[in-house]
């Protein structure tokens, strides 16, 4: 596998027409078919301790919370702080003005918080916690009296200010989803961007005012007064140039703005009728509901008149009508004794709720209640309602009972459905640990097994070769003496030795293997040239009998 792997890169080196493609830094060789980019280096990426969003309180800690003023100064205009990243990588910026209830932030926590992975992510809020209270009347109260109770609080946001921010060892790839699905759910135009987005859309908005070749811009007309527009120019419009329209930010409202001021002094100075004088373009592009003054009343007097040609269809139809609703409220029938009995039950409960909160002149607010029960019910008994099956009202709080306890235990076997899925989900992450754990062994053995086999195939070579190469024999001069003379010199005695070595009985063995040897060596070298190898083929008690091999 190896050896594969390096003949195929020193090919590519080889056949490569760019001789600086393997010394360029800036790219990734993947299996020579395509370049990438180099990823961005995440070492100088610090992470905090608590990653995920912080929770958000719904109403603030104040001893005593101070009903306030409208305000719309905290929505309008552009944001001048909280515009730039602080810590973050990528974030959502607010393109319009608004209030953020307690329920986005909510709804922004948990949706982060449950898609972000903490060991390499993390989230930082860019806003405050909801402080600005907001007042509401209660059903049925009328007008005047000053304002209502404190309902909830909310947290003003402007445009250009940066709702949350998200950083870590990640690219804008893997937020970006989850940034616009939030984006979407607030209630003002929002968008996900980066670092170097944001700083790109600033550079081209001062590019812009910079590179401006129109003399008349909205703040020269504006302050000279020209044509007096200050008439009908508003502050808000004057303090921000006429680029925000309400609460949302628009780059061209500036033209518009001069141009609906020049149309309107143009019909005022020409004695137009009020009606036609142009207004602001609405906040948003839906159709406006609302029809021309006056339709609905031409509408009516036209069906009001009465026509000499035929019958009159409409006073028909209502005479109709009201001799339907005779008939039926004939059926009508008084209240049974089982719904009597039922809000006799309920306003008795209610009755003593009432008085549990009483701690002084218990007894005369108890008489006083239980007079306007009895009144109320006198009333009740009288009345005719129409016969409809209400079922019995007795029980409807033992029904409510039992669905509680039903709705309760339900709760329980949710969560303990759900622990038993965490405990399944981690059981799984540690298989998978555990399966890439294993992986890695094999892909270790397989490397070995593939060594081995290399090994072996090189043995196999080596021992197929039957070549036996020995070095050459040295050259010896034709009048140097042999062994056998060297020996006798040294002997005293050669003929005596000679007689004791003829008569030693080991020669007597030695005799018949060396004629067997003879004979061999004689046969294989009428067949040809080779090498011969003795050896010894029974043990050394019994006759030895040496064998020649020979090797091709």
């Amino acid at each position: 596998m190896f050896s594969v792997l390096k003949h195929a890169f020193l090919g590519f080196v080889r056949t490569s027409s760019q001789p600086d493609v393997l010394q360029n830094s800036l790219k990734v060789l993947s299996a020579g078919l395509r370049t990438y980019d180099v990823p961005p280096d995440f070492s100088d990426v610090v992470l905090p301790e608590k990653p995920k969003l912080k929770f958000m309180e719904k109403v603030p800690n104040l001893k005593q919370a101070k009903k306030e003023m409208k305000n719309l100064r905290d929505i309008q205009g552009p944001a001048k702080s909280m515009n730039t990243f602080s810590e973050g990588q990528f974030g959502i910026v607010a393109l319009g003005g608004g209030y953020l209830h307690w329920g986005h932030m909510e709804m922004m926590r948990l949706t982060i918080n449950r898609r972000m992975d903490p060991s390499r992510t993390f989230a930082v809020w860019r806003i405050k916690a909801p402080y600005k209270p907001i007042t509401r009347k209660g059903l049925g109260q009328r007008m005047g009296g000053g304002k209502g109770a404190i309902d909830h609080y909310v947290t003003p946001v402007k445009c250009g200010r940066l709702v949350v921010e998200v950083g870590g060892r990640v690219e804008l790839g893997e937020v970006e989803a989850v940034l616009k699905e939030v984006a979407k759910k607030l209630p003002f135009p929002a968008k996900v961007v980066s670092r170097e987005s944001l700083a790109a859309l600033y550079e081209e908005q001062a590019e812009r005012a910079a590179s401006n070749q129109n003399p008349w811009t909205f703040q020269r007309i504006a302050r000279s007064n020209m044509l007096g527009i200050r008439k009908v120019l508003s502050p808000f419009d004057v303090h921000n140039h006429g680029r925000y329209t309400g609460k949302f930010f628009d780059p061209k409202r500036e033209v518009s703005v001069l141009a609906h001021a020049h149309f309107r002094l143009r019909f005022e100075r020409c004695g137009a009728n009020p009606i036609f004088i142009m207004k602001p373009a609405r906040g948003s592009g839906r159709a406006s509901t609302r029809g021309p003054r006056g339709a609905t009343n031409r509408n009516t007097d036209k069906t009001s008149k009465p026509s000499a040609e035929g019958p009159h269809p409409e006073p028909s139809k209502m005479r109709n009508a009201i001799a339907g609703k005779s008939k039926n409220k004939a059926n009508w029938k008084p209240l049974t004794k089982s719904s009597l009995l039922a809000l006799e039950n309920m306003l008795g409960l209610s009755v003593l709720s009432v008085l549990a909160l009483k701690s002084k002149e218990k007894e005369e607010s108890q008489k006083h209640l239980n007079l306007l029960k009895n009144q109320f019910l006198a009333k009740c008994a009288q009345l005719s309602v129409p016969p409809r099956k209400h079922g019995d009202l007795m029980h409807v709080s033992h029904q409510f009972k039992a669905e509680s306890k039903k709705s309760e235990n339900g709760k329980k076997t949710l969560e303990a459905l759900e622990e038993n899925v965490r405990s399944v989900v981690s059981t799984l992450e540690e298989m998978e640990v555990q399966m890439e754990g294993l992986e890695e062994k094999c892909r270790i053995m397989r490397s070995k097994l593939e060594d081995e086999e290399e090994q072996t195939q090189e043995f196999l070579q080596l021992s197929e070769q039957t070549v036996l190469r020995l070095s050459s024999l040295p050259s010896r001069p034709a009048n140097e003496p042999t062994l056998q003379e060297h020996l006798m010199k040294i002997i005293p005695d050669p003929p005596a030795v000679v007689r004791a070595l003829q008569t030693a009985p080991v020669l007597e063995d030695v005799r018949p293997f060396l004629e067997l040897a003879h004979k061999q060596v004689s046969r294989c070298l009428s067949k040809g040239n080779g090498l011969f190898v003795l050896f010894r083929s029974s043990p050394v008690e019994e006759a030895p009998a040496l064998h020649v091999k020979w090797l091709d």
